[in-house]
């Protein structure tokens, strides 16, 4: 069986938990772009620019799949 990383089950989870905030505050277009925004910049000037983690794209795919989650969601309900 394959195992996700603990590292991309963070990214995934930590960003649930900031789309959930974006969009309660600000809405739905705004909420996912802002979010995305954050998502990219994270990888970018934490992961790669301060040297804080390693900048991988599957980290950034990770932490943006709730966005997925929501649209299943959002047209199931």
């Amino acid at each position: 069986m394959h195992k996700i990383d603990k590292d991309k089950l963070l990214h995934f989870f930590w960003g649930s938990v900031l789309l959930a905030l974006l969009m309660n505050f600000i809405g739905s277009p705004y909420g996912i772009i802002l979010f995305l925004i954050v998502n990219a910049l994270k990888e970018l000037i934490w992961d790669g620019a301060m040297k804080k983690g390693n900048m991988e794209l599957l980290d950034f795919i990770y932490g943006s799949l709730p966005i997925v989650y929501y649209y299943i969601y959002k047209f199931i309900v």
